[in-house]
């Protein structure tokens, strides 16, 4: 699974996107103490555009709830549905799919789910806590070729997925200049995803003006082979959050070498 902060080849691959800021995007080094957040995302229900070159090219939904877990504070579910839509929809299909569960004390992945469908392209991963090993560990399974992949596996302290790395950030404080790193495991491989605050802005957007933070999220180092681990192939990534307790996501850009992306939010 491509990390959502890495460029991918040319084409239209924009799962990635519904997790940038990491993505998920998504250093300094994250405390091993249990950071404590006030905010809660239960009931969230948004809808995000994404597109490129400022074509609309996919819809994705977001829903956040609350189910029963070890977390005293019980867990958040994440579900996030991405679907194609117009011209891109015509010649390539993407129906996307995002489950997640974790803490909503510590933000640390119970369980994560990606239904991978681009075109022809079929990948299911799913991460698993192992709670008797104290690791997350993984399956690939690629569906449309009836083929696994070898399992992976990182430490479960302090590791974040890609889904509640952004909830992570977006439960700590932000202030200008503030720059916090997390370690994220997508299934594929381990990144350090370093968040910078960079500055106050009043921007708009379909739904209006909104006074917003700007981060930008950067992988500083990725295992995988030598090619996957460059630093600097990562393209720039800008993420405006609301400048509240919530910090919802409004408006995602990025520069990619086949032009640029999108993603702003259409219904809250």
């Amino acid at each position: 699974m491509r990390h959502p902060l890495r460029p991918g080849k040319p084409g239209p691959n924009l799962a990635r996107w519904v997790v940038a800021g990491a993505m998920a995007l998504v250093s300094a080094v994250l405390a091993s103490s249990t950071p404590a957040f006030a905010q809660d995302f239960s009931g969230e229900n948004v809808e995000y555009e994404f597109g490129w070159k400022g074509i609309p090219a996919a819809n994705a939904t977001v829903k956040i709830d609350t189910t029963p877990c070890d977390d005293p504070s019980q867990c958040y579910r994440v579900a996030v549905q991405l679907t194609g839509k117009g011209y891109l929809d015509m010649f390539w299909k993407v129906r996307d799919r995002f489950r997640a569960i974790c803490g909503k004390s510590d933000y640390l992945p119970r369980y994560f789910l990606f239904l991978q469908r681009e075109g022809g392209f079929q990948l299911d991963t799913e991460i698993k806590l192992d709670r008797q090993d104290h690791l997350l560990r993984s399956t690939r399974f690629r569906v449309d070729k009836n083929k696994p992949y070898t399992g992976k596996k990182a430490p479960a302290e302090g590791t974040y997925g890609p889904l509640s790395s952004i909830l992570y950030m977006r439960g700590r404080p932000l202030n200008v200049g503030d720059v916090e790193t997390i370690h994220v495991f997508d299934g594929k491989r381990e990144h350090d995803l370093r968040w910078t605050a960079l500055a106050k802005e009043r921007i708009k957007i379909g739904l209006g003006e909104f006074d917003a933070i700007k981060v930008e999220p950067r992988i500083i180092r990725s295992t995988g082979d030598k090619e996957d681990s460059n630093v600097e192939a990562v393209r720039t990534v800008y993420m405006w959050v609301s400048d509240d307790p919530s910090h919802l996501v409004l408006k995602i850009e990025s520069e990619v070498f086949w032009g640029s992306v999108y993603a702003e939010l259409i219904k809250k």
